[in-house]
């Protein structure tokens, strides 16, 4: 890659065309690759974008699409997670307030810092005190960068958030964390390791992994056969038995989240909320998300297919009900909700932990090596995936530095740390004014320029989200999309936002996408059926596809 390619905020190419390419290339040239990496959410992007910049030859090989898992269904929010200090995680802590400090340069389309109100009612487990003791702690730990947190009694409480319930109120504290669109930051990660030489691979399930030390052979669902000198699993909650042998046996407690849409006028709030549920150790979010809210977690234990975790009534119901308790005035009923989601997070089983609820359970990472040299990374979480990521291509370095040839520059130092995610000059507020720019720049950041610029498709897919058609022409061929759901899902979170799933633009979606790979009507059917199908699984929702907005 140029280093004038390097320095364009317009992720390469990256379509029909040039998957054909890549496996053409894999089949023919059979090229041995430095590492492969099995796992596209955001830790494996992580893991290829620095062993990239390191000079290394990469390949990532994802069995779904790009962020498929847990890496788009979290709760959206990149956070030193002022809930472990109860736990006494504060090393974790510390990390993760780091690597929020240097997500904001990094990607500040995309980590934008928010106020988060926090408050405390007669019966909550934690009151006033323990919250500004908490956050007293939090700001040291982030050596009192940004804004510090503040206590409010309970009037300054209700002036900052008029919704909440007046009964009961005993004060908050407000603090700083900061909101993310989670499968766009791992797309953008993932662009730019692509930017400087990695290659990606969706949509190509492993079912083996052989060979010795420094001589493994990745073996696809198709028969394809890779050959690697170092191999990472990074497959969140699916990094078990069938990929790491024993070694997978109880290694992971799988955890679900789930989390509902409601419109932004059913439920007002001016900041994100933090809410204690009643008699648990577990907090719920409120968050604010433009013309919409979304409210979740849930936190339970689960077993089964990851990405098939699906949302059930009662799931709703829990929700629903500890939300209503400090925001009575919202509408917060069955009817009003939009969408949901849910996710499995993957925590690592402490070895002799007297405990397997999932509340308790470290988000701290860990390394597992298999017998013959494979490495896997489980745990952790999303805020922290950089240095997850630095901590296992140190690991794959000093391995392949053994029989290093002389022939190659040695691989250079970690540098993710200080390079921005979009490269190029970030949009003054005189371009923000431009009501195309201001829909496209938390989604693109310094390449939105461009994408206003193309002249086409500016209009709104859905009149009250800001998402373009320019968008899905750019996601067709720069984003990696192979199939409907890949777009409306997680390149645009129509799925999430849209009363309907953006199934009265989805047709219109797939023709193009269709189109532009070669393909035939049976094609656009097979796409529309994936997309039902798909939808039900995650929001429990049958979305029809018969007419076109």
């Amino acid at each position: 890659m140029s280093a004038s390619a390097q320095d364009d905020p317009t992720p390469p190419p990256w379509g029909a065309r040039e998957r054909r390419s890549l496996l053409q290339r894999l089949t023919s040239e059979r090229p041995t690759w430095d590492l492969v990496v099995v796992g596209a959410g955001i830790t494996g992007a992580g893991i290829a974008r620095d062993a990239a910049l390191r000079g290394l030859s990469v390949l990532v090989i994802e069995a779904q699409d790009v962020a498929f898992g847990t890496s788009s269904r979290s709760t959206r929010l990149i956070h030193g997670g002022v809930r472990y200090l109860e736990q006494r995680e504060f090393g974790l802590v510390y990390e993760a307030l780091r690597e929020r400090a240097r997500l904001y340069e990094a990607a500040p389309h995309l980590v934008r810092p928010a106020r988060f109100l926090f408050p405390a009612y007669r019966g909550d487990r934690l009151g006033p005190w323990m919250l500004r003791l908490g956050l007293t702690l939090y700001d040291t730990l982030n050596f009192h960068r940004g804004q510090g947190h503040d206590y409010l009694d309970p009037e300054a409480t209700r002036i900052a958030e008029p919704m909440l319930r007046a009964e009961g109120l005993r004060g908050a504290v407000q603090y700083e964390d900061a909101v993310t669109d989670d499968a766009r930051l791992t797309l953008a990660i993932l662009s730019d390791a692509r930017r400087h030489g990695a290659e990606v691979l969706t949509y190509a399930k492993v079912t083996g992994i052989a060979g010795p030390r420094g001589e493994h052979v990745v073996t696809l669902e198709d028969g394809t056969s890779i050959a690697a000198k170092v191999v990472t699993i990074a497959a969140g909650p699916w990094t078990g038995p069938a990929l790491l042998g024993a070694r997978g046996e109880g290694l992971l407690s799988l955890s679900k989240g789930t989390h509902i849409v409601v419109r932004s006028v059913d439920a007002p709030v001016r900041q994100p909320l933090v809410i204690q549920a009643p008699e648990q150790r577990r907090i719920l979010f409120v968050v604010p998300w433009g013309t919409r809210t979304y409210l979740g977690t849930t936190d339970t234990a689960y077993e089964g297919d990851p990405g098939a975790s699906g949302v059930t009534t009662e799931d709703e119901d829990e929700i629903l009900d500890i939300t209503r308790r400090v925001l009575p005035g919202a509408r917060l009923d069955r009817d009003a909700i939009v969408s949901t989601w849910s996710g499995v997070r993957p925590l690592v089983r402490a070895e002799g932990a007297a405990s397997d609820d999932t509340v308790e359970l470290s988000r701290k990472h860990r390394i597992v090596e298999r017998d013959d040299g494979v490495l896997a990374i489980v745990g952790g979480k999303l805020t922290t995936y950089r240095a997850m990521s630095e901590d296992i291509v140190d690991d794959v370095v000093a391995r392949l530095l053994v029989t290093w040839p002389q022939s190659r520059p040695r691989p250079a130092a970690c540098s993710t740390h200080t390079r921005p995610l979009v490269p190029g000059l970030p949009l003054d507020a005189h371009e923000l004014e431009d009501p195309l720019l201001a829909d496209l720049v938390p989604r693109h950041g310094a390449a939105a320029r461009a994408l206003a610029q193309t002249g086409r498709g500016t209009e709104r897919l859905v009149d009250d989200l800001p998402y373009r058609w320019c968008e899905v022409d750019h996601a067709i061929a720069h984003e990696g999309v192979c199939h409907v759901i890949d777009l409306v899902r997680r390149r645009l979170p129509l799925v999430l936002t849209d009363r309907d799933q953006g199934a009265g633009v989805v047709r219109e979606v797939a023709m193009r996408l269709v189109e532009a790979g070669g393909g035939t009507q049976v094609d656009i059917d097979a796409e529309l059926e994936r997309y039902r199908h798909e939808v039900h699984v995650e929001t429990g929702r049958t979305p029809g596809v018969d007419a076109l907005r």
